[in-house]
């Protein structure tokens, strides 16, 4: 097994949900969760925010390498500004990897990236007729919850959180910030 460790940090425990099940199938066996690739999940944005300076300061001193993945929803925030400022936090000279992501908007955008999932989880949702819709053609511009909710009367973010990964087809979903995480996460793993 690798010496090297993951630490991502997530805004809520709903991203650790959804990450168990799609991080299985994208890392390499090398890494394996709970074992040198582990998920801490937040209260929120306040929280994760102040937890990010304090854990890099400490991650050096565990005696063996450490690369790290921070993962914040968008919201209403501007994407670019918000990554810088998550950036920041990070200081400017550590001395460890770090990748930041950004879920654009929230994670159930992630979710309407892959409607299959969405649909195997919700069979109500009628797939076929959306497809041909525009908004779905990019997810991340679509409020992400509201439209979970607008489609299935069921909706429900822990049942979707635990649920989701385990239907999503990581290589055909169409949220771009979800394929800059799977495109970072693997740039990260490399480094």
């Amino acid at each position: 097994m690798n010496q090297t460790v993951i630490e991502i940090l997530t805004e809520e425990p709903s991203m650790k949900n959804f990450l168990r099940d799609i991080l299985s199938r994208l890392l390499p066996a090398d890494y394996q969760l709970d074992k040198n690739c582990f998920i801490h999940p937040h209260e929120g944005k306040s929280d994760l925010q102040k937890s990010i300076p304090r854990k890099l300061r400490a991650y050096p001193r565990y005696g063996y390498p450490i690369k790290v993945l921070i993962i914040h929803h968008q919201d209403s925030n501007d994407c670019v500004a918000l990554k810088k400022e998550l950036e920041a936090l990070c200081g400017p000279a550590v001395a460890i990897p770090i990748l930041v992501r950004i879920a654009c908007r929230e994670l159930e955008n992630w979710y309407l990236g892959d409607l299959d999932a969405v649909s195997a989880i919700y069979p109500k949702v009628k797939v076929k007729n959306l497809r041909s819709k525009a908004k779905y053609r990019n997810p991340d511009r679509i409020a992400g919850a509201q439209e979970m909710e607008r489609l299935t009367s069921d909706f429900n973010k822990s049942h979707a959180s635990r649920e989701m990964g385990k239907h999503m087809d990581v290589t055909k979903n169409k949220s771009p910030s979800f394929i800059h995480f799977v495109s970072g996460l693997k740039k990260l793993i490399a480094i």
